[in-house]
């Protein structure tokens, strides 16, 4: 009689439940075959397999941006100037990762432009990062952090900014890099296992390489694929007004011809402009002119007659300012004092004084 033998492979497969970037390294995962058949139309006993087990192997991978859009504009001698960056555990381990900053060299550029550093301006680097939950890491010059699989870090490198920087036209530019490596329990930095042993937790370096899933996670400039590090680049800008001073003078009237054609007589009016441009790359605010006027003009009247215009393209004695600004000035005999002038960045602004020939 013909026996025919008919079989069936059942696959059971036991694991800790998938996070969003995939099975959790360290998981066991196990696989036993069950043979159901028959035998002369009589159904016979299951026969199994032997258990296959081997072990989830540990992705590094995470993504490190700047979340600026451009330099942060700064000006000399500020304190604690803060850039911003973003971070996420791509991997599939919750993973030691260590940050460091540094400025990049001349001629390097931040992530979004291509403005390219070009000054040493910058001390007192620091890293600050916040996680999920809020914890709060830093301000130091170098942190180490584990990061839960999925997590995702805020961060901040804050930069004091030299006193002699260059501002005005020359714009000094002083970039940074921030630098995430994968790091293990004893501060070393992760590297891919030479060979695959079910057995064991074996690791794969995969920063920067594209993803059927995720796609790429290249992020910027100075990356390279594979190493176990990720970089961002942001950086500063000084912005600083460039003031310079022009002062002239204009006849208004004298006792005798009155406003036609007035001569420079004792009596006559004599209208002082200042014009203040900014030709620096910041705005101008509170600025104070102050002035000693020579004994020979009977300043009475100066108080009173102190206008301005802010934000010419230009000044002239001979057109006078349209806003009052007598309470804003001040005299102490002949020392004059005029306070609250602005001027924005490209501009002038016109002050106007007036005072008599003795």
């Amino acid at each position: 009689m013909k026996r025919v033998l008919q079989a069936a492979i059942v696959a059971t497969v036991f694991s800790s439940s998938a996070y969003a970037l995939g099975v959790t390294a360290g998981t066991n995962i196990e696989n036993i075959a069950t043979l159901s058949y028959s035998a002369g139309g009589v159904s016979q006993p299951k026969v199994t397999s032997n258990t296959d087990l081997f072990i989830v192997d540990k992705k590094i991978d995470m993504i490190l941006v700047t979340t600026d859009t451009d330099q942060l504009s700064v000006t000399p001698g500020q304190q604690d100037q803060e850039t911003n960056f973003e971070f996420t555990n791509e991997g599939n381990k919750a993973q030691n990762f260590k940050f460091t900053v540094s400025q990049l060299d001349n001629d390097e550029e931040a992530d979004y432009d291509a403005d390219k550093d070009n000054s040493d301006d910058l001390a007192s680097l620091e890293i600050k990062c916040t996680d999920d939950a809020g914890t709060v890491y830093g301000w130091a010059s170098e942190l180490t952090i584990e990061v839960a699989e999925d997590a995702k870090l805020t961060c901040q490198v804050r930069a004091d900014i030299n006193t002699d920087a260059d501002g005005g036209k020359d714009l000094d530019l002083m970039n940074v890099e921030l630098l995430a490596t994968a790091v293990k329990s004893d501060g070393t930095a992760e590297a891919e296992s030479s060979s695959e042993d079910p057995a064991v937790e074996d690791v794969v370096i995969a920063d920067g390489v594209t993803d059927s899933t995720l796609g790429s996670d290249t992020n910027g400039k100075g990356d390279t694929a594979k190493d176990g590090k990720e970089v961002a680049r942001s950086g500063y800008i000084i912005n600083t007004p460039v003031l310079s001073a022009t002062k002239t003078s204009c006849v208004v009237s004298d006792p005798v011809n009155g406003t036609s054609t007035p001569k420079r007589i004792p009596g006559a009016i004599i209208r002082y402009m200042f014009d203040v441009e900014n030709t620096g790359s910041a705005n101008v605010t509170n600025l104070d002119i102050t002035d000693t006027l020579n004994d020979n003009f009977n300043v009475d009247n100066t108080v009173s007659s102190a206008k301005k215009d802010e934000n010419k393209d230009s000044c002239a004695c001979s057109t006078e300012p349209a806003t009052d600004i007598s309470g804003d000035t001040s005299l102490s005999g002949q020392d004059l004092s005029i306070a609250n002038i602005n001027i924005d960045s490209a501009k002038h602004t016109c002050v106007s004084v007036e005072v008599e020939i003795k």
